[in-house]
C-alpha cells in the first residue's frame, strides 16, 4: 500500500494515545508506520466524478427567488474562489452556487476554492476534491481519520494551510452544454451549472469516502478512513471500518461496496431523518463514484435530497444541499463542539501541572458537561485505569483549566477532556479510535534515565564500485520522552585509521522520533578491498544526556567489492553450488539460498523482504552480477532468460512503472559505467505481472491497519520464465560492456514474500528443438509427453496401457541413469493422464520412465529454461 506522498509534517502530540476503557491494551511504542503516518499533516484529497445523465429530468428543487436570495439568507462562512478559464457567465453561475453554501455551513476560517474550466471526458460534468486532508488536527473526534482541510480548519477554529493555498480543487467540463442561468430553469438538453457546482463543492467539503478498490477490483481497502466512512454501514448495521467485520484490503470489504446495501448512519441523521441515508453502491465498483453519493433510486430527481446522487441530468435544477445532506454534515462535524487543547509535553522538573482547554460549540452545551479526567501511575495489562475527575475552573468565556499539584504530578499521567451537547453527542480530546473508543494523552514527569534507541541497518554490507567517494549513513533515533535528541553522530575508521566524527542531521524535524543521516565523503576514493568501520552515537536532550551506541560493541563494517576484470560474452548459473555462485554476486538483502520447500539453490531476496526504511521511507535491495557482459550484436542472441517468482506489493489499478502509485516492484537493470548509473532493461513489475503471483500475494494477510502485510509463501510451482532483450529498451547497444543487477524496490507500507531467480542464462543460445523420430511399437502400451521441449516446468503425460493397473510410478533420469525425481500415481484402468513437474531440473536431455506393473514405457524429454 501507499508511496511517500505526504506533503508536510505533523507533531500531533509527541505522546501516546490509549483508550480509557476496559479491555484495553497496555501502553506501547507506536509502530514505525504509525510514527511515520501520524507525523504527517497533509495527504492529498480523493477526487470524485460527476457523470452526466442523458435523461431530461424537468425538475426544480430548492430554487430560490434570485432577486431576494442574497439578502434573505445569512452568510455564515466565507468562500474565496480562484477562477481559471471561466467565462463571465460561467463564473456568475459558479459564484451563485458558492453563495448558497456560504449560508448553510459555518466556519470562522475562509474556504478557498481553485476552480478550473477545462476539457474533460465527454461523459463527465466535473470533479472536485479536498485539496488536502489532515490527520491529527486539534479538536477532531476521529484520531486516525483524514479530514478534508476545510473541515479540519473549521473544527480547529484556525487556518491549517497557507492563506493562498486552496482548500478545494474543482474542475468543470468546458465542452458540456451548460445552462448558466441562476433561476433554476435549464431547458431540454442543457445542464444546470449552479447544480453541478453545488454538488462538487459538497464533495470538497467532505461528502467523500476514502475506501477504494485499487487492485483490479479484487479487494478494497483504505489507508486512513474519512470522517464520512466512520458512519457507513451495511444493511445489517455492520460498519465498514470495523476490521473485525471486514478486514482492510479484502474481498469481503469489496463485496460490501458492490452489494447495493450501504447506508450512512449517524446520530443526527437518525434523530432528524428517522432513518439511515442510503448510499450509491452499484454492483460494479466505480472509482470516484461508488460510496461517495446518495442512492439515485431512493432520492430521485425532484427529491429535496437528490443533490448528492450519482448523476445529474439535463433540465435538472437542485439549488439546495437538502436536509439529509446537512444532517450528514452535522454528524461529520460541520456542526460540532470543538474541544481544543495543546498537549502537555514531558518534563523532568517536579512542579504543578496546568491543564487548559478551549471549548467552542456550534450547538447548545449541557451545563457542567465540560469535564477533565486524569490518572496517575503506569498503565499496564488489560485493566483500564481508573480516572479521577479534576474539577475545571472557567477562566474565560470558553476557557477551562485544572492544576494538578506537584505532589501528584510525578511519573506517568494520563488524561483527557470531554464535553456534551444537547443532542446527546459526546466530544473528547484527543478523540476516538476506529472503534469509537475514546483515547487519552500520556505525559511522563520526572527525571529521564533512559537512553535513546537507535535503529540502523547498513545500506549495503557490500558496496559495488571500482571507486567509492562517499557512503550515506541513515539511522532511526527514537527517545521515550518528548525532550527529543540532543545530538547524533558517526564514529568511523577507514582501513583501521580513526577519522573525525561525522554529525548526523535530523531529516524529519521531529525531535521525539526521527531519521538522521549524513554522508561520509572520502578525500581519496576508496577501492576494492578497502574497509570502512563505523558506529552511531546518540544522546537525548534530558538533563542527564543519556547516550546510546549502535552497535553496542564493535563496529558496522562495509567491504568494497569491484567487478571482475574479465569481460564475458555469456553467463549461465543454475545456483546448484551456492558458494561458487555467491562469488559472482554482490549486494544486500539477497543471497544464494534454498528455502524450505525448494529442491535446489537460487537467488532469493529476504523472505519476507523489509519495508522501505531510508530517509524517504524507501529501500532498494540489490544483487549485482560481478561479471561484466559484452552485449552481442545480434538482437536475437542478446537476451537474458531466468525463472522467477515475484510476490511483492502490487500497485494501484491502472498505475504504471515510475508512477507514485506503482508501489513495490522488481526490475533488472544495467550499468555501462561500473555501477554509478543504472538503467532498466525493461520496466519494473510486481505481483500483477502474473495471475498466479497476484492470487498468491492476496491469499494470506497478517496484521490490521495500518500494519497489514502478505504472509503468502512462494513455492516452486510459481516459477515463471522471463526473457529480456538486452537491446530492447534502447539504452544499451551492441558491444556495450555492462554490469547487470536485480533490484527490489520497497516503499514504507505493505511487504510480501519477495523475489526468487533461478536458472539464469545471459546470451546463452536456446537448445535446439527435439526432432520427432519413429519409435518401435511397445506391446505394453503407448506413451506421449508434451510439451517437448518443456519450457514452463510441467510436462503432460498421456499413456494407454494394454493391461489394467491400480498404480504406476513416474520417474525422470539423467543420461547417466541417475534417478532425479520420482512419483507414484493412482490409476484406474488402462488410461493415464497426469502432469509431472520437472521445473527444478537444469536445462538438458532427460529420460521420463513410466512403470505400470510389468510394463515399462520411456520417452526422451528436453528441459529448456
Amino acid at each position: 500500500m501507499k508511496q511517500l506522498y505526504f506533503a508536510c509534517l505533523l507533531a500531533i502530540v509527541g505522546l501516546l494515545l490509549f483508550p480509557p476503557v476496559s479491555a484495553q491494551k497496555s501502553p506501547r511504542p507506536l509502530t514505525n508506520y504509525e510514527r511515520f503516518a501520524i507525523r504527517q499533516r497533509a495527504l492529498p484529497g480523493r477526487e470524485t466524478i460527476c457523470p452526466a445523465s442523458t435523461i431530461n429530468s424537468y425538475t426544480r428543487t430548492g430554487v430560490r427567488d434570485s432577486r431576494s436570495a442574497r439578502t434573505s439568507a445569512t452568510v455564515s462562512s466565507t468562500f474565496i474562489v480562484d477562477y481559471t478559464g471561466f467565462s463571465t457567465e460561467a463564473q456568475a453561475a459558479f459564484q451563485y452556487a458558492v453563495d448558497i453554501w456560504s449560508t448553510v455551513i459555518v466556519s470562522p476560517v475562509p474556504i478557498r476554492i481553485k476552480a478550473d474550466w477545462v476539457m474533460l471526458n465527454p461523459n463527465a460534468l466535473g470533479g472536485a476534491r479536498p485539496a488536502t486532508t489532515r490527520i491529527g488536527s486539534d479538536g477532531r473526534q476521529w484520531v486516525f481519520a483524514q479530514y478534508p482541510v476545510a473541515l479540519a480548519e473549521k473544527i480547529a477554529r484556525r487556518p491549517l494551510n497557507a492563506p493562498t493555498e486552496p482548500d478545494i480543487i474543482a474542475q468543470f467540463n468546458r465542452n458540456t452544454n451548460w445552462y448558466f442561468g441562476t433561476d433554476g430553469n435549464p431547458p431540454t438538453g442543457q445542464y444546470d451549472l449552479v447544480t453541478v457546482v453545488l454538488h462538487e463543492i459538497g464533495h470538497g467539503l467532505g461528502f467523500v469516502d476514502a475506501i477504494n478498490s485499487a487492485d483490479n477490483n479484487s479487494i478494497a481497502g483504505y489507508d486512513f478512513p474519512a470522517p464520512y466512512d466512520h458512519f457507513v454501514e451495511n444493511n445489517a448495521g455492520n460498519r465498514l471500518v470495523d476490521a473485525q467485520q471486514f478486514a482492510n484490503n479484502s474481498t469481503a470489504l469489496l463485496r460490501q461496496l458492490t452489494g447495493g446495501q450501504l447506508y450512512f448512519n449517524g446520530p443526527i441523521v437518525q434523530q432528524r431523518n428517522g432513518q439511515r441515508a442510503r448510499l450509491y453502491a452499484p454492483t460494479t465498483y466505480a472509482a470516484g463514484s461508488t460510496l461517495s453519493h446518495l442512492n439515485e433510486t431512493t432520492y430521485p430527481p425532484g427529491d429535496i435530497n437528490s443533490l448528492m446522487t450519482f448523476a445529474i441530468g439535463p433540465a435538472e435544477a437542485i439549488h439546495t444541499p437538502g436536509p439529509l445532506v446537512m444532517n450528514m454534515f452535522t454528524d461529520m462535524e460541520w456542526k460540532t463542539t470543538s474541544v481544543l487543547h495543546t498537549a502537555i509535553v514531558d518534563q523532568e522538573e517536579v512542579r504543578d501541572l496546568a491543564f487548559q482547554a478551549q471549548v467552542i460549540s456550534d450547538t447548545t452545551l449541557i451545563p457542567g458537561s465540560v469535564r477533565f479526567f486524569y490518572h496517575t501511575g503506569p498503565v499496564s495489562g488489560t485493566v483500564a485505569p481508573t480516572f479521577t475527575e479534576g474539577p475545571l475552573t472557567r477562566t474565560g468565556t470558553d476557557q477551562y483549566a485544572f492544576t494538578l499539584p506537584a505532589a501528584r504530578a510525578q511519573g506517568d499521567v494520563q488524561y483527557y477532556f470531554q464535553a456534551q451537547d444537547a443532542s446527546g453527542r459526546t466530544f473528547t480530546n484527543p478523540g476516538k479510535n476506529l472503534a469509537g473508543v475514546p483515547l487519552f494523552y500520556q505525559v511522563v514527569l520526572g527525571p529521564d534515565n533512559v537512553a535513546p534507541t537507535i535503529t540502523h541497518s547498513p545500506k549495503a554490507n557490500l558496496l559495488l564500485t571500482t571507486q567509492a567517494d562517499s557512503i550515506q549513513i541513515v539511522a532511526g533515533v527514537t527517545d521515550d520522552r518528548s525532550f527529543g535528541i540532543d545530538t547524533a553522530y558517526v564514529e568511523y575508521l577507514i582501513n583501521g585509521v580513526a577519522q573525525p566524527n561525522l554529525p548526523l542531521r535530523d531529516n524529519i524535524f521531529d525531535d521525539v522520533d526521527s531519521l538522521f543521516s549524513n554522508s561520509i565523503r572520502f578525500a581519496t576514493p576508496l577501492r576494492s578491498g578497502d574497509r570502512v568501520q563505523y558506529r552511531i552515537v546518540a544522546r537525548d536532550n534530558s538533563n542527564r544526556k543519556n547516550q546510546t551506541v549502535s552497535p553496542a560493541t564493535g563496529y558496522y563494517e562495509l567491504t568494497f567489492v569491484a567487478p571482475q576484470t574479465a569481460v564475458r560474452m555469456q553467463y549461465s548459473n543454475t545456483f546448484a553450488n551456492a558458494a561458487t555462485a555467491a562469488a559472482d554476486f554482490a549486494g544486500t538483502n539477497f543471497s544464494i539460498a534454498q528455502p524450505t520447500g525448494f529442491t535446489d539453490g537460487a537467488i532469493h531476496s529476504e523472505h519476507p523482504y523489509r519495508n522501505g526504511a531510508d530517509e524517504n521511507f524507501q529501500s532498494n535491495y540489490t544483487y549485482t552480477l560481478l561479471a561484466p557482459i559484452q552485449i552481442k550484436a545480434n538482437p536475437d542472441s542478446a537476451t537474458m532468460r531466468f525463472d522467477e517468482i515475484v510476490l511483492v506489493e502490487p500497485g494501484e489499478d491502472g498505475s504504471t512503472f515510475g508512477g507514485v502509485n506503482f508501489f513495490d516492484y522488481v526490475v533488472v537493470e544495467g550499468s555501462k559505467d561500473n555501477g554509478r548509473n543504472w538503467l532498466p532493461f525493461l520496466n519494473g513489475y510486481n505481483s500483477t505481472d502474473q495471475p498466479d503471483w497476484l492470487t498468491t500475494f492476496n491469499s494470506r494477510f497478517a496484521g490490521n491497519i495500518p500494519d497489514r502485510n502478505s504472509v503468502a509463501v512462494g513455492t516452486p510451482a510459481l516459477y515463471k520464465r522471463r526473457e529480456i532483450s538486452l537491446q530492447g529498451s534502447g539504452a544499451f547497444q551492441p558491444n556495450d560492456q555492462v554490469l547487470i543487477r536485480f533490484r527490489l524496490f520497497a516503499d514504507q507500507l505493505v511487504y510480501g514474500w519477495g523475489w526468487a531467480i533461478d536458472n539464469l542464462q545471459i546470451q546463452i543460445p536456446p537448445p535446439p528443438p527435439v526432432l520427432a523420430t519413429a519409435e518401435p511399437v511397445n506391446p505394453a502400451g503407448t506413451l506421449s509427453v508434451y510439451p517437448n521441449p518443456v519450457v514452463n516446468g510441467l510436462v503432460r503425460i498421456d499413456a494407454q496401457l494394454t493391461t489394467a493397473v491400480t498404480e504406476a510410478g513416474v520417474s525422470v533420469q539423467n543420461a547417466a541413469g541417475q534417478t532425479l525425481r520420482q512419483q507414484t500415481i493412482s490409476v484406474s484402468g488402462t488410461t493415464i493422464k497426469t502432469q509431472f513437474d520437472v521445473g527444478q531440473l537444469p536445462s538438458g536431455l532427460y529420460f521420463l520412465k513410466l512403470q505400470a506393473g510389468d510394463a515399462v514405457l520411456t520417452k526422451k524429454v528436453l528441459v529448456t529454461k
